[in-house]
């Protein structure tokens, strides 16, 4: 997907390498509905909520700085990760989190939480109800950083080297929404922490995200280029 690939990805593959436009894919909508009834008692609505949706591995130890960086800048708020279904990698990369808080200083129960994997129903209600998507940095979603931006849910992305970092900053990137890719981690907080704290931000990205993530659906290009570049080799 030309939107994820850095200019000098070329260099990065032993294949050679086709750059499909935008997204390099078609999308539908998720046509997700958040249940009337999902039970969001168990969050604090007094202090920021944001999420880390990302499977476990994907948090690299060298960027648990920068969730300490927002935490440091909040103050007590909620930075929700879900327990995969291998729960040893969850409850090590909590353990792991909690350590490296308290070693700054900072309280973990204060900031940490853990909770059970979510119905695609139950998870949208939860993004509705959140402030923050942190996407991960180093290693990003598609697939959720889609459904956030369904559920009209900022984002704050972190620009990679290679394309495995990319996802969310290009999705955002396509929507006009520069802006909130961070480029470095000092960069990452900054915004993370504007969003949490500025409501009316929030509310001025929910209402760009509503009008322009149409773009990211039923966007036959990628389909064409791809089916082009197929017909053109030699049989």
């Amino acid at each position: 997907a030309a939107a994820f690939e850095p200019a000098d990805a070329d260099g990065y593959y032993s294949e050679r390498l086709i750059r499909l436009p935008g997204l390099g894919c078609y999308c539908e909508p998720w046509g997700i509905d958040s249940p009337s009834g999902a039970d969001l008692s168990g969050f604090r609505p007094e202090v920021p909520l944001l999420l880390c949706a990302g499977m476990p591995y994907k948090y690299a130890p060298e960027y648990d700085s920068v969730l300490i960086g927002i935490a440091r800048e909040l103050g007590p708020c909620q930075i929700v990760f879900f327990e995969a279904s291998q729960q040893g990698l969850s409850r090590r990369l909590l353990a792991r989190l909690q350590a490296a808080f308290r070693a700054a200083g900072l309280e973990p129960r204060e900031y940490l939480r853990l909770v059970p994997w979510m119905s695609l129903e139950g998870f949208a209600a939860l993004m509705r109800r959140a402030d923050v998507y942190l996407d991960t940095p180093g290693f990003s979603g598609f697939n959720t950083v889609m459904q956030a931006i369904e559920c009209g849910l900022p984002i704050v992305a972190y620009e990679g080297r290679f394309m495995r970092g990319r996802f969310a900053s290009g999705i955002l990137r396509a929507l006009g929404l520069q802006q909130l890719v961070a480029q470095s981690a000092a960069d990452y907080v900054r915004h993370a922490v504007a969003l949490a704290r500025d409501p009316e931000l929030r509310a001025a990205v929910r209402e760009r995200l509503a009008a322009e993530r149409h773009r990211l659906y039923r966007n036959r290009a990628a389909v064409d280029a791809l089916t082009e570049f197929l017909t053109s080799l030699p049989r």
